[in-house]
């Protein structure tokens, strides 16, 4: 069995009198310090690595296990029985979250504070759902300067890479819930703002946000969503 904080000695074979020999050298104290503090710090980055991507990683495999959520989405349409809510359901990744809306995408202490709580933000300035051909929402769930604990957050919205062309998610709002269908999907750069102003004059538009690739900050995927 390894022992991770037990230094080997050194070893040399040698020739005493035409036979072959070991001699055995057991290295000094600094030496077995710097063994010893190498692995606790090796020990201990391993643990943090564990601690930031559990969540992702067990968010990825839940779906690819074949994942089934529990809550399934209603039929879309007006419904006074919908309580006066902002949420978000995509059903085929299992993501059903709380929506925050009108969230400073420039403001990190605000984002942050909406993000860490496993809610998603709707970017300020954006319309909110409802509001007619040639508007646009915007959805973020991760952004830049989030911090090391971006991994951890809203884990499930990682998967929004698996949404193509005609799958649909919903979004309930002030009571109503609108049914959108995706049409297109790209990757941007971390500060790519310009699609905070998408229009298009025959669509409402819902734009969902996640950082790419999965588990970092690097760059941004979006997913864009036309109301049906």
């Amino acid at each position: 069995m390894i022992d991770l904080f037990k230094v080997t000695p050194k070893k040399r074979t040698v020739l005493i009198k035409g036979k072959k020999g070991v001699i055995y050298s057991n290295p000094n104290n600094f030496s077995k310090f710097l063994f010893w503090l190498g692995n606790v710090s090796l020990m201990v980055a391993f643990g943090f690595f564990v601690y930031l991507y559990y969540p992702l990683a067990n968010s990825l495999y839940s779906y690819y296990s074949g994942f089934k959520p529990d809550k399934k989405s209603e039929e879309v349409g007006n419904s006074t029985e919908i309580p006066n809510n902002f949420r978000l359901i995509v059903e085929k990744i299992g993501a059903d979250v709380e929506v925050v809306s009108n969230v400073s995408i420039f403001d990190k202490n605000i984002y942050r504070e909406v993000l860490k709580n496993n809610q998603i933000a709707h970017a300020q300035g954006t319309y909110l759902p409802g509001s007619g051909k040639g508007t646009s929402s915007f959805l973020f769930a991760h952004s830049s300067s989030e911090g090391i604990d971006v991994v951890r957050n809203n884990t499930i919205f990682y998967l929004l890479g698996e949404l193509n062309d005609n799958d649909e998610f919903v979004v309930e709002y002030n009571g109503n819930k609108y049914l959108y269908k995706v049409f297109d999907k790209k990757v941007v750069g971390a500060n790519e703002v310009s699609y905070l102003t998408y229009s298009d004059p025959n669509k409402e538009v819902m734009i969902l946000q996640t950082c790419w690739p999965i588990g970092t900050d690097w760059r941004r995927l979006l997913v864009l969503g036309e109301l049906k």
